[in-house]
Order: structure tokens, then sequence, then C-alpha cells
């Protein structure tokens, strides 16, 4: 079996500024993110990166997730510094020790001390970490926190979807009175009499 593929040094260094960024990135315009990281990748003596690969960056960096260069590198960087969403760090961190486990025994599958085992008590052959252990711990205090993070996509889609909604009246509105029509029902009926 070959071994795993070492991460590029690069690319770590340019993991680690997109962590950095995602962390600042909240509240932010995504011309004031591709800014930051720009100055993130000079700051670390990288070249510059093309544009439409920037404009991808930042808005995953928008959405609070960091845009994963390659797994390697992802990897090294989260040991490094943890990544900003917890949901990828949770991930990035089994990867790493499903790698560290691949590379000490040769085999592709996790150790039997690296897995944990479910409610119903069959292995899941995932990794287990102390940053998942205390999420599992935190979730199972407080059920309604665990959904939460599930609906979080649907609430904004349907908050988006609102939004465009009332944009698309707030136009409507705007290009009557423009024309001089009424924007009302009742406004009808009182300009016919």
């Amino acid at each position: 079996m070959e071994s795993p593929t070492q991460a590029n040094p690069n690319n770590v260094q340019r993991q680690l500024a997109i962590f950095d960024v995602v962390r600042r990135a909240p509240g932010k315009s995504l011309p004031q993110i591709k800014a930051m990281l720009t100055k993130a990748f000079a700051d670390r003596g990288l070249s510059r990166q093309p544009g439409a690969w920037l404009d991808a960056v930042a808005s995953e960096a928008a959405y609070g997730k960091p845009y994963l260069i390659d797994l390697p590198a992802a990897v090294a960087a989260n040991s490094i510094a943890a990544a900003p969403d917890p949901e990828v760090e949770d991930d990035l961190r089994k990867r790493g020790i499903l790698r560290r486990s691949e590379n000490s025994t040769g085999s592709q599958h996790p150790t039997p001390a690296a897995t944990k085992t479910t409610d119903e008590g069959e292995e899941s052959g995932h990794p287990t970490t102390p940053v998942a252990e205390a999420r599992n711990k935190r979730d199972a205090a407080h059920p309604r926190r665990a959904s939460d993070t599930s609906t979080r996509p649907a609430r904004r889609l349907i908050a988006s979807a609102l939004l465009i909604a009332l944009a698309a009246a707030a136009v409507g509105v705007g290009l009557r009175q423009r024309r001089g029509r009424p924007t009302s029902p009742t406004l009808a009926v009182g300009a016919c009499r």
C-alpha cells in the first residue's frame, strides 16, 4: 500500500490563512472578505490566486465555512489551528486519526482502539475525539441544540426567499406609483368616484 499523500507546505499555509479569514468574516461583505484573503495570502508569502478561485473561497467564508484546498493540507492545517467550523474541524480530526492509524498499521481502516461503539453496541468505524465526545454529551443534554444545526440551512433558505419576495413587491409598488397607477384596491375604488 502506498503511503498517504504528504501535505504541500504552501497549501497548508493557504489553508491556515483561509481558517483565519473565516473566523474574522462574519458580518463582512464579499469584497471585504476577498481583500482579507488576498492580504492573508500575501502576509504568508503566497502567490496571488485566480479571481474565480478567490470568489469561491470568499463565498464559502461568507457562510462561515472554510474552503478546503485538499485533504492533506486541511488535516495538517487543522492540527496546527482548529478549523473554524466545528463540523469541519471534527471531520478533519477524524481523518487525521485515520491517516495516522494508516501510517502506523499499514491498514486503511481504523484500529479497534480508534473506533467508537454506537448505542446499539455496533462499532461505527469512526474515530472518537475529545471534541466529538464533548459535543455528543452537550447534544444529549440539550436535544434541541443538536437539531438546531440541521434546520439552519432551511431557515436561511426561507429567509432568503422572503427577502426576495419583499424586494420584488417593493419594486412592483415603486413601478406602479411611477406610472401613476393606484397601489391598493381601496385606492382604485376611491379613484372611480
